[in-house]
């Protein structure tokens, strides 16, 4: 399978076929590494907790690359553009020793398998082999343009068959170092909060709490430990996965497939031909680079987020950046415009690469 191949099938899956929970995984997938002390101190470190605004950029600059190396094909400018603004973002603190090799594999392995673990917990069918095999020969391409190394997986001298097969040492490496290294800590708990409060902001002390309780139910015991969390109360809990049960039920048998028409958007085609820089499409708690509308403003979702006090696209000037991000600005204030010819090194050696070929050949 080819890395082009396997972006098209996930953008199927993550647009079309389970666009919440497939949006709702890589959400998790990133909270999950909160549960490393060496992931969440080094976040902490660095600041970006200082307010709900900062902290929500963070949040939002990630998923912005992501979603752009995920959702556009592997050879595509906007791809490669997006890897090499994320590599030189790391670079910082890998040159500083302070971020291990393991601690970027292990998230790798979080957005390669967290995907295919809710769809099949929560969706109406789990993946099919090709499905998984497309996870596995993304991720390894991913894995290998961020120049992440797998010494630590078994087969990396000989190489491997396929996805499938990469997918499964990935697995069971994970696994292995969540037992080892995902352990209780207060910068989990404090990274944990901070994100919490941000996704409920404005919300009353009563209900952040049941919303996070509600979390606390989707979490794994390890990782609620880790962020040192009490469980979710019996009833709450029963009440929430039977929600979802019923859900599963409704759209495997009552539910006809999504029609074209249907496929969720979650970045723009083309750039703003205003400003010539790529806007959001949605949002969680602030507008980081929203374009302001009648929509945004003033349709059914933009009523609720009044109700809730919460800032629409537009609200304080420039603030929240309306016009849309360029590649060179995403990601903490301070490194805005900075990185240039280290990215400009990283897209002279993917572009010499078979971007879109098979990673195991």
């Amino acid at each position: 399978m080819t890395t082009d191949d396997a972006q098209s099938i996930l953008k199927d899956l993550t647009e079309l076929e389970f666009p919440k929970i497939m949006g709702f995984s890589i959400i998790f997938a990133l909270f999950k590494t909160y549960g490393i002390p060496s992931v969440s101190s080094l976040l902490v470190a660095t600041g970006e907790l200082a307010t709900p605004e900062a902290a929500s950029k963070r949040v939002t600059d990630t998923g912005v690359l992501l979603l752009e190396f995920a959702l556009n094909p592997p050879s595509s400018e906007r791809t490669i553009q997006a890897i090499a603004r994320m590599n030189y973002l790391h670079g910082l603190y890998q040159k500083a020793g302070k971020i291990k090799h393991s601690d970027m594999l292990y998230t790798l392995s979080l957005f390669a398998l967290e995907p295919s673990r809710w769809v099949q917990r929560y969706e109406w069918r789990s993946m099919t082999e090709l499905e998984l095999c497309a996870c596995g020969t993304f991720w390894k391409a991913m894995g290998d343009a961020m120049l992440i190394p797998y010494d630590v997986l078994p087969s990396q001298k000989e190489g491997w068959r396929d996805g499938l097969h990469w997918l499964k040492e990935v697995e069971e490496w994970s696994l292995a170092y969540e037992k080892a290294y995902m352990v209780p800590s207060e910068s989990n708990k404090q990274l944990a909060d901070s994100e919490l409060d941000i996704l409920f902001i404005n919300l009353s002390a009563r209900l952040m709490s049941t919303g996070k309780q509600i979390v606390t139910v989707l979490l794994e015991d390890r990782l609620r430990k880790a962020i040192m969390y009490p469980e979710a109360p019996l009833a709450l809990s029963i009440t929430v996965k039977g929600a979802l049960k019923i859900r599963r039920l409704l759209l495997r048998y009552f539910v006809l497939p999504r029609l074209e028409i249907m496929r969720k958007k979650y970045i723009p085609s083309e750039r703003n031909p205003k400003t010539g820089r790529y806007n959001s499409v949605e949002y969680l708690s602030f507008p980081w680079y929203v374009k302001p509308s009648f929509k945004s403003r003033w349709g059914p979702k933009a009523w609720i987020t009044r109700l809730l006090r919460r800032k629409l696209p537009g609200d304080d000037g420039n603030k929240y950046c309306p016009d849309g991000f360029t590649y060179t600005e995403v990601g903490p204030k301070s490194l805005a415009g900075r990185g240039i010819a280290e990215m400009d090194d990283t897209q002279i050696r993917l572009h010499g690469q078979k971007r879109g070929g098979c990673p195991f050949r």
